[in-house]
């Protein structure tokens, strides 16, 4: 007859007696199994401690995200993260270095934790990412009456630098609008693009189509979108504002919501992909300039209604101004007033600091020590310029504690432009193709 199949209790008794002192031959005698069956949950033990001593299925061996580390490693590493949810893989690993219980073990990499807490405990991710609750954009029904932007990013360039690459596109009339190459290499590994860098791209496609559009859809990154947990408009947002064009989003994780320029990123990286042309920056922007233009007069493109007509043949309104635009008169175009107006639609809560202070954009605001701790509301009256903030009393009616004059939004921050007096009419504007090939 075969060994007989010990119960929990006598598989912990084992583990519990033998580190105690006792020797495995007396525990075997005292509990009638062989000296051999002891020495086995004795050893499972050392190495996968009391999680060791649970009956194992049998079969194929367990697969699947750190299928290959101890069950104590798993169950640490999500009780830690259930315990702190804020706490990246980084923090946590940190942590599992420094547990006495698993000095002898081999620990999973940073990436190989996160995809482990996306299976077990996907409640604690992304808690800093949760973005606005946006609706899905509309389609466009006429050239340039939407731009999308997109940055794509990891191009390993010939030189060792690296570069990102911002895209403009016309989802009616499927024109390369704009792309622009950024060299983002850092001693880490690169950088996010900066809003001026985009607000450059766009004015690079206001200027060779002479013209503005009514809309811009982006994504809801930290450059184009700003503070995800914070309603107030990013500086992208205030700029576009003031030029009369609205700023729009995709929703949150959503880029299906503009397949066109994820489609543009795929096109014109493979018209650019080869040595000549993926050598220096300089080579690879006049590579994007050049097959960029040849896409849009001479491709024929299956995008859109194009009907493997280039962009251009199209859809020749394209050519067409919706709203006139020149660099030089950049300064006629921007209203900072609208800048204002927009901004008075909203109420933003802000908690004031120990020393009575408040920031908005950046600013602070002093609002008195009185208020310390407390949770406040700011608006802007468009009129005058001036934040009003205030707090709600008992019957939750608004109570006006203070104004003061709004700070760091103007003209040449948001445009980057020196301040001028420029000409109040518009010159006459004569369209030509754009990137004549």
């Amino acid at each position: 007859m075969g060994q007989r199949q010990l119960t929990t209790e006598e598989r912990e008794q084992i583990y519990l007696r033998k580190k105690n002192g006792e020797t495995l031959q007396g525990i075997a005698h005292d509990l009638k199994i062989s000296y051999e069956c002891a020495r086995k949950w004795w050893r499972r033990s050392q190495k996968d401690g009391l999680a060791g001593l649970v009956l194992r299925k049998r079969g194929r061996p367990l697969q699947g995200v750190l299928s290959q580390f101890t069950p104590v490693v798993r169950e640490t590493s999500v009780t830690l993260k259930r315990a702190h949810k804020r706490w990246g893989a980084t923090r946590i690993l940190l942590e599992l270095h420094n547990t006495d219980e698993l000095a002898k073990d081999t620990l999973p990499s940073r990436s190989q934790l996160y995809r482990y807490f996306h299976q077990q405990c996907p409640e604690c991710l992304n808690l800093w990412t949760k973005h606005k609750v946006v609706p899905a954009p509309q389609r466009a029904t006429a050239v340039h009456e939407v731009w999308q932007v997109d940055h794509q990013e990891g191009h390993r360039l010939a030189d060792g630098s690296i570069a990102t690459v911002c895209n403009i596109r016309d989802p009616y009339g499927a024109a390369m609008i704009a792309s622009q190459a950024f060299e983002v290499k850092t001693q880490q590994r690169w950088r996010k693009l900066t809003w001026t860098e985009v607000r450059q791209v766009l004015r690079n496609g206001f200027s060779e189509w002479q013209t503005l559009p009514d809309s811009v859809l982006t994504d809801n990154e930290m450059g184009l979108g700003g503070n995800p947990t914070d309603p107030f408009p990013s500086w992208l947002s205030l700029y576009l504002t003031g030029l009369g064009i609205k700023h729009n989003f995709i929703r949150s994780h959503c880029p299906t919501d503009q397949p066109q320029i994820e489609r543009n990123h795929r096109t014109l990286d493979g018209l650019t992909d080869d040595e000549h042309s993926r050598q220096n920056l300089t080579n690879f922007q006049q590579a994007l300039d050049h097959e960029r233009g040849v896409y849009n007069q001479h491709y024929p493109s299956r995008a859109s209604d194009c009907q493997h007509q280039s962009p251009l043949d199209a859809h020749p309104a394209l050519v067409v101004p919706r709203r006139p635009y020149r660099s030089e008169c950049e300064g006629v175009l921007f209203d900072l007033q609208r800048v204002f107006d927009y901004l008075a639609t909203f109420t933003f809560d802000r908690k004031v600091n120990q020393n009575g202070q408040v920031r908005l954009k950046g600013v602070p605001y002093t609002v008195g020590r009185t208020y310390a701790g407390k949770t406040i509301q700011v608006r802007l009256d468009a009129a005058l310029q001036e934040w009003i903030f205030f707090e709600r009393d008992s019957q939750n009616s608004p109570r006006e504690i203070r104004r003061q004059s709004l700070v760091g939004i103007d003209f040449m921050t948001l445009t980057g432009l020196p301040i001028s007096e420029p000409s109040r009419t518009l010159p006459p504007i004569q369209l030509t193709l754009p990137l004549a090939v």
